[in-house]
C-alpha cells in the first residue's frame, strides 16, 4: 500500500477515490495527500487533498522532488486536464495528455530538471513515446510533436539558469513584440492552445483538423481571455508572456468582452459540426473558469475573488514556487551564449514551430522608443518583465484587438457569423 505523510507529518495510508470516468467500465483509483494552508484574506486553516488517478501516481517516484510537490503536481495535471478536456473517450490519450501537463507544469518553475535538447528522455519519460501515445495516426501528429517541443524549449529556457546568459530567450523575447499577429501565434505555443485543441480532439477519437486561420482565431480568443483574468497573477511573476504586457491594461475588460462574446457567437454558429463542443469547451473553461475550479490559482486563498492586486508576501511566495507558480526576477548579464543559440537555430525543424526561427533571427528592435533589454525579467513588483512598448506601439495593438470579429469571418467563412 502507498504511504503519504499527511499535514502533522504522520504516515498514512492513502485512500481510494473512484475517477469520474464515465465513459470506462475500467476501475480506477485516484490518490490523496493533505496539505494545510491558510487564506491570505481568512483567520482560517483549510487543507488542500490532492487527488490523482492511480495510472499516474508512480510517475515521479525516482524524480528529486519533494513528496508533497510531486503530490501538487500530479494532482495540478488531472484537474487541467478534467477542466480543458472535460469529456473523452480514449482513456489511453487521456493518461498521455497528463504526463505532458505534468512535464510541462515541472518546466514552468524548475526549468533546469528538464532538457528537451539532450533527447527524448524527460522526467522519467520517454517524450516521443507519450507524443506518440496521445497523437498517434491523427491529422496533426507531427505538427504537435514539434508544437510542444517548441513550447518546452522556451519555457525551459525562461525557467532555468540559462535565462540569464540566454541569447535564445533574449531574441524570443524581442519577437514577441514583432506584431500583434506574431505575438498571438508565440502566446499560442507557450500557453498549448492549438496543442490542447488537438489533444482534445484526439482524447475523443475525432479526426477533426483546422486551418492554421481557424486555429489562430480559436487560441487567440482563449488566450486573450485566460490572460485578462491572469493579469495579477502574470504580474507576480514578472511574466513575459502575457498579452496585457503589451496591449494597453485599460484595455482588459474590453477585450475580454469582445473575446467572449465572438466565442459566443462561434459557440451557436458551430453547434452540431464534429468536435464543436470538445474545442469550445476548451477556449472557454481556459478562458476563466479554471480560475476558480484549479487549485493551483487563488481563488479560494483570496477570499474567493478574481483579480486582486499582488502584494510583497505573493510576490515572494512566488519566487519560492508556491502554488507551482515561478517568478522571473531581473539580473545583471555580461554575457551571451551565441554558441547554445546557434546549435537550437541549427534544430529548428525538430524543436519550434515553422516561423519561430525566422522571428528570432530578426531579432526585431522595430521601435527605438520601446525599451529593449540585454536580459528579461521583473526589474521592480508590480510590472512585468518583457520588453515595455512605447505608447505608439500599444496603440497599434489596441486598434488590433478591435479587428478580431472581422478576422473571425474571415477564418470561418462557411459560419456565416454575424457578430
Amino acid at each position: 500500500m502507498k504511504y503519504f505523510s499527511n499535514a502533522r507529518g504522520r504516515a498514512v495510508p492513502a485512500k481510494p477515490r473512484m475517477s469520474d470516468d464515465e465513459k470506462s467500465r475500467i476501475t480506477r483509483k485516484s490518490l490523496m495527500l493533505a496539505i494545510t494552508f491558510i487564506p491570505t484574506t481568512e483567520n482560517i486553516a483549510l487543507q488542500n487533498k490532492w487527488f490523482y488517478p492511480s495510472d499516474i501516481a508512480h510517475d515521479l517516484d525516482g524524480i528529486d522532488l519533494p513528496t508533497e510537490v510531486k503530490g501538487e503536481i500530479l494532482a495540478c495535471a488531472w484537474e487541467y486536464t478534467r477542466c480543458v478536456i472535460p469529456q473523452y473517450s480514449n482513456w489511453k490519450r487521456y493518461v498521455a495528455f497528463m504526463r505532458i501537463i505534468i512535464i510541462s507544469v515541472i518546466s514552468e518553475f524548475r526549468g533546469d530538471m528538464v532538457d528537451v535538447v539532450a533527447g527524448p528522455e524527460v522526467l522519467g519519460y520517454d517524450l516521443d513515446a507519450v507524443l506518440n501515445a496521445l497523437f498517434h495516426d491523427t491529422p496533426g501528429h507531427h505538427a504537435m510533436v514539434r508544437e510542444y517541443k517548441c513550447s518546452l524549449l522556451v519555457t525551459t529556457e525562461k525557467a532555468s539558469h540559462k535565462r540569464y546568459d540566454s541569447e535564445m530567450f533574449r531574441r524570443y523575447v524581442n519577437a514577441l513584440v514583432g506584431s500583434p499577429q506574431q505575438w498571438f501565434r508565440m502566446r499560442d505555443c507557450d500557453a498549448l492552445a492549438r496543442f490542447t485543441i488537438a489533444a482534445a480532439l484526439s482524447c475523443n477519437d475525432l479526426d477533426t483538423w483546422y486551418t492554421d486561420a481557424q486555429y489562430d482565431i480559436l487560441c487567440e480568443i482563449g488566450d486573450t481571455m485566460y490572460d485578462a483574468v491572469a493579469f495579477f497573477k502574470h504580474r507576480s511573476e514578472g511574466e513575459t508572456n502575457s498579452t496585457f504586457a503589451y496591449i494597453p491594461e485599460d484595455e482588459r475588460i474590453s477585450a475580454f468582452h469582445e473575446a467572449r462574446q465572438v466565442l459566443w457567437t462561434l459557440d451557436v454558429a458551430m453547434a452540431g459540426k464534429p468536435g464543436h463542443t470538445i474545442v469550445t469547451n476548451f477556449v472557454r473553461n481556459l478562458g476563466g473558469p479554471i480560475h476558480m475550479t484549479m487549485r493551483r490559482y487563488r481563488f479560494v486563498e483570496e477570499g474567493l475573488t478574481i483579480g486582486k492586486t499582488e502584494s510583497e508576501e505573493i510576490i515572494n511566495e512566488t519566487r519560492q514556487n508556491f502554488k507551482l507558480w515561478n517568478r522571473l526576477d531581473a539580473d545583471s548579464v555580461t554575457s551571451l551564449d551565441i554558441k547554445h543559440y546557434d546549435m537550437l537555430l541549427s534544430r529548428c525543424d525538430d524543436l519550434m514551430f515553422p516561423g519561430l526561427a525566422e522571428w528570432l533571427e530578426a531579432d526585431s528592435q522595430h521601435c527605438t522608443q520601446c525599451v529593449y533589454r540585454k536580459a528579461y525579467g521583473a526589474q521592480r513588483a508590480h510590472c512585468f518583465g518583457g520588453v515595455e512598448l512605447c505608447s505608439k506601439c500599444r496603440d497599434v495593438w489596441r486598434e488590433y484587438l478591435k479587428t478580431l470579429p472581422e478576422r473571425t469571418k474571415q477564418a470561418f467563412p462557411d459560419l456565416a457569423l454575424e457578430i
